[in-house]
């Protein structure tokens, strides 16, 4: 395939089905109550009201990453017949203008039109980015936001110039105020730029670092004001950690099939203990005591800490979900897409110029966030957001150097 108008109808045509794909598997939710498992429809709603961004006792809150409840707040206005095809055109939205990026990336890695077209088609169709399309979660926004701060570091001509240092850096805040584990990805990407032999000038990465705090500043200060504490991403982080390393989940996961999805009475137990632990305390103080009972835990138990972060690893890349959660139809379509997909974004680390600025990046971001899941709770959809950075490293195996120069360096 060419870039002349066959290859661009090609990418139209890519664009617009991936679209329509997510509205059509978001159907089924449309005459349903809103499928908000993590509560962010409620955040927004308050938002909307002027009641500012707390709990339903009015209480101020930083549970929750706030990036994303703001974006929904406009959508709140809509009746709520209309709320579930607004988070489906939302997503859709979201993936689509994802796969624009990922094209746009994938062209300034040397990809050829065939090979950005087929990244494009990986975005648009993996199971894992289109499965929940009506379903409010933060994953299409996280994702969106990833794929633009990698963007941004593969940037123009093979260079990375100082205003596409600050604008990945940008890119890199707002998902961390999405889905906090992004910034994982941004450290990875920030050690990555530190080692590159062509990083001589730090000026670029301390661009990106200080684009990156000054994102995440308003909310910092805002949690000060309102919570005696500067927190920078959430007050759900030791909840998350402590919700895969507590004794309940180590008794019931460790004893049962690799697949197996924790739920049952030990789980709901477990709930409510810390909950009547916690009750009394802040947000901030309750998010440092259930990090340091899960800390404790990986101190006191550290084989089945071990045996726990494979099997959480093993988790975040499985081909195929739970069959406690989808069928086997579901199951057998997934895992014939994953493993293709998987052994070609493997291929890619035979080649060097994957191990070379700016691929490196993907790599890197992909094992980071890898690393995170491995030690908190996590589940097939967790991956989502670094799909595009897999789907870039599978195309671009066998491409020529980035666009422009022979070779990236910083200018």
């Amino acid at each position: 395939m060419n870039d002349g108008p066959r290859g661009r109808w090609l990418l139209v045509v890519v664009f617009l089905t991936g679209f329509v794909v997510r509205l059509g598997l978001a159907a089924p939710w449309a005459g349903r109550p809103l499928d908000d498992p993590d509560s962010y429809w409620p955040l927004a709603q308050r938002l909307a009201a002027g009641k500012g961004y707390c709990r339903a006792d009015g209480r101020p809150t930083a549970y929750r990453p706030p990036l994303f409840p703001i974006v929904l707040t406009p959508w709140t206005f809509l009746p709520e017949s209309a709320q579930p095809w607004a988070t489906a055109f939302l997503n859709a939205a979201l993936g689509t203008a994802t796969a624009l990026l990922t094209n746009r990336t994938a062209r300034l890695w040397g990809a050829n039109s065939t090979q950005s077209l087929a990244a494009v088609a990986i975005v648009s169709f993996d199971p894992v980015l289109v499965v929940r399309s009506g379903s409010v979660m933060t994953e299409p926004l996280a994702t969106f936001l990833l794929t633009g701060a990698f963007f941004s570091v593969a940037n123009r001509s093979g260079t990375w110039r100082r205003r596409d240092a600050a604008l990945s850096g940008f890119w890199f805040g707002l998902a961390a105020l999405c889905r906090p584990s992004t910034l994982a990805v941004a450290v990875a990407v920030a050690t990555c730029a530190a080692l590159h032999r062509g990083a001589s000038n730090w000026s670029r990465l301390g661009l990106m670092v200080l684009a990156l705090i000054g994102t995440m500043t308003p909310w910092a200060i805002r949690n000060a004001l309102v919570l005696g504490e500067p927190v920078w991403t959430t007050t759900h982080g030791g909840y998350t950690l402590a919700l895969a390393n507590n004794p309940a989940y180590y008794q019931d996961v460790l004893r049962s099939p690799a697949d197996a999805v924790w739920t049952g009475p030990n789980q709901r137990a477990w709930f409510e203990k810390i909950s009547q632990e916690t009750v009394e305390m802040s947000e901030p103080e309750a998010d440092r005591y259930l990090r340091n009972q899960a800390l404790e835990m990986l101190q006191e138990r550290p084989r089945d800490f071990v045996r726990s972060s494979l099997g959480r690893l093993g988790r975040f890349w499985a081909v195929a979900p739970s069959p406690l959660v989808y069928g086997s139809m579901v199951r057998a379509l997934t895992a014939l897409w994953t493993v293709p997909f998987w052994l070609a974004a493997a291929w890619s680390l035979l080649n060097r110029r994957t191990w070379k600025w700016p691929r490196l990046t993907a790599l890197a971001g992909v094992l980071a966030l890898s690393a995170v899941h491995t030690v908190y709770w996590t589940d097939m959809r967790m991956r989502a957001p670094i799909v595009p950075a897999l789907a870039l490293l599978a195309v671009v195996a066998r491409s020529p150097r980035p666009n422009g120069s022979g070779g990236a360096r910083f200018s």
